[in-house]
């Protein structure tokens, strides 16, 4: 999938504001990314073909690391799986199913059945900026 240059320059803006230098491999991370359709672990971003730079594994965790800091990415966990890793977009939201076997994660392509209970909870409680995780958890069609 081709990385949207305005959205990348997005997000690099974003990590300026937050405090992050510009790096090659920021740089690479976003367009990693920002070119998968679900949530990556760290080796998946590295091993990415829109991962263009050569670097040392701890560098992409160290980054990550500093980019959910910052709420640029969000942090998935698996229960015993391997963390997942996701940016945050305030227009793009996405649910998943996890095989427990096998942890592959699909993404839910429906629209989100609690987004108006969302609101709801944030209208009446006076919280802003919610967010909210569903996940479904079973086993895959491989697994089975």
């Amino acid at each position: 999938m081709a990385v949207d240059a305005s959205e990348l320059t997005d997000l690099l803006d974003q990590c300026s504001q937050g405090g992050l230098r510009q790096t090659v491999a920021l740089r690479a991370c976003l367009q990693a990314m920002l070119a998968a359709r679900q949530p990556l672990t760290l080796q998946e971003i590295a091993a990415s073909p829109a991962f263009d730079v050569s670097c040392d594994p701890a560098t992409v965790y160290r980054l990550i690391i500093r980019l959910e800091e910052k709420r640029i990415v969000r942090r998935i966990g698996f229960h015993s799986r391997a963390a997942h890793y996701l940016l945050r977009r305030s227009h793009h939201h996405q649910d998943y199913l996890i095989c427990r076997d096998c942890g592959t994660v699909a993404v839910l392509d429906i629209s989100c059945p609690v987004r108006g209970l969302e609101e709801g909870i944030s209208k009446s409680s006076g919280f802003t900026d919610l967010e909210h995780e569903l996940e479904f958890f079973g086993t895959c069609a491989h697994c089975r």
